[in-house]
């Protein structure tokens, strides 16, 4: 009897702990959305898309406060300044698109910005074939 009883707490203790692990993996999931979609998120959300480079759209990052801010195009052709604190990626400068983690919040002056606390920069080498989020982005 002691027997079969140790095996069923060990089952039961793998179970829980599986089950914990599973729901800590999925909490810290965040899904890909649009611009548009964002807007409508209370939690935090992931955003990809193009870095937009034109005579208005010029990334800058302020080395005093270690603050980078830019536009980013999503697959809707919708565009929304990032802000993002801490380092500039090494390969942010000659990158086509970026996926930022964060969510939009209304700034002191009344202006939406999506506000990121992490940013993957896209290797350009990486995404040159014909079927690319960022290459249709940029083209349009």
């Amino acid at each position: 009897m002691n027997f079969n009883k140790t095996y069923l707490i060990a089952f039961a203790v793998i179970a829980i702990a599986a089950g914990f692990t599973a729901w800590a993996f999925m909490s810290g999931m965040s899904r890909y959305v649009d611009i548009k979609t964002a807007r409508t998120e209370k939690n935090s959300v992931q955003l990809r898309g193009f870095i937009v480079r034109d005579e208005t759209h010029t990334p800058v990052y302020d080395q005093k406060l270690h603050a980078l801010r830019f536009w980013m195009k999503d697959q809707n052709k919708e565009e929304m300044e990032v802000v993002y604190y801490g380092a500039k990626p090494d390969a942010f400068d000659s990158a086509p698109g970026t996926a930022a983690h964060g969510s939009i919040r209304r700034d002191k002056d009344g202006v939406e910005r999506f506000h990121a606390d992490s940013i993957v920069i896209q290797c350009p080498s990486k995404y040159n074939d014909e079927t690319s989020i960022y290459k249709k982005t940029a083209s349009n």
